[in-house]
């Protein structure tokens, strides 16, 4: 709490020429809030008014990064000489809350400052002393004049602010993913499949919007009288998330074709539609500010299953649900 502490003295003095900030978001803070944001909740704290200007004699020095599975931010002040005043650290695992506490904390170190370069809004001017002495008891009376009650202003400055709820959004303006990444299918065609899948989408602080596509290497299958047919899928899915720290967890809305084609001892084949709803989960782990792996499985339901029949003859089907694990790359933009 050196920040709490130290501060008061020193912007209670009213610097000249007020306090300007500089805000940073460094490495794996850049889809934190933007600078508005925080001015936005240590404004509503202050009465509505933003108090940082432009070329400010002392300096509030603000600076987000990723540490891990957290966020910190790391608070200093500096007078007009450049020498440290005093500091804070807070850390938080969602970065829209770790700034409404930067700018909570900011907001309670500035009220001195504040209080002491204004007027206190609404606070009436004394009494003139001439209406007192029309209003004061006759002289033949012993007692001392009583003086007459001043009303109390409506809100002092100074005084503990009450707790208002975060302005702003929570999400930051989205970033730009895209991804690439391995995986290993069971229940589409009739053995284990291996493949590879691609996505591109947006990613919010707690949120993220992607489409991928995906392709399974054909399985060779003999499902009827030794006929060997070779089985691959070739699709895509419609992938919305929620993310907390490294966690996140996922539905899924996936279509498209399987292709049975003959293979060795048969000639033709067939195009068939599958379609299904799912269910992720999945790490994710940073390796840097803009790259990051993920490890994810899926559970699908099979709406429109991948089969393949004859007339009147079912050679292969499918079960109900199938599973598919992922590697994947993913770089932010």
């Amino acid at each position: 709490m050196s920040l709490v502490l130290a501060a008061p003295p020193a912007l209670g003095q009213a610097p000249p020429g007020g306090v300007r900030l500089s805000y940073t978001r460094g490495p794996g803070a850049e889809g934190c809030p933007e600078e508005q944001a925080l001015r936005d909740v240590v404004a509503a704290q202050l009465g509505g008014t933003d108090p940082f200007v432009e070329g400010g004699g002392r300096l509030v020095d603000v600076v987000l990064v990723r540490q891990g599975r957290r966020f910190l931010g790391e608070i200093a002040l500096y007078d007009s000489d450049g020498r440290r005043l005093g500091g804070q650290e807070l850390a938080s695992t969602a970065c829209g809350a770790l700034v409404a506490d930067v700018g909570t904390a900011l907001a309670i170190v500035l009220r001195p400052a504040r209080s002491a370069r204004e007027p206190a809004p609404g606070v009436p001017p004394s009494p003139e002393p001439a209406p007192l002495e029309a209003a004061s008891p006759p002289a033949s009376e012993p007692s001392p004049r009583a003086p007459a009650p001043v009303p109390a202003p409506p809100c002092q400055p100074g005084a503990p602010a009450r707790p208002v709820a975060r302005p702003g959004p929570s999400l930051a303006w989205p970033r730009f993913q895209v991804g690439l990444g391995a995986l290993i299918a069971e229940g589409i065609a009739p053995a284990p499949a291996v493949g590879f899948s691609g996505s591109v989408g947006a990613r919010w602080e707690a949120f993220s919007l992607s489409l991928e596509g995906g392709w399974h290497l054909p399985v060779a299958a003999a499902p009827y009288r030794g006929r060997i047919f070779g089985v691959s899928w070739l699709g895509g899915s419609v992938v919305p998330c929620g993310h907390a720290a490294w966690f996140f967890g996922c539905g899924l809305v996936t279509a498209g074709r399987v292709r049975h084609f003959g293979m060795v001892n048969v000639v033709g084949e067939v195009m068939l539609p599958y379609a299904g709803l799912g269910l992720r989960g999945g790490v994710e782990v940073p390796f840097s500010t803009h790259l990051a792996g993920q490890l994810a499985g899926d559970v699908v339901i099979h709406v429109i299953p991948p089969g393949l029949a004859t007339p009147g003859r079912v050679l292969w089907s499918t079960p109900p649900i199938s599973g598919t694990g992922v590697v994947r790359l993913v770089a932010s933009f």
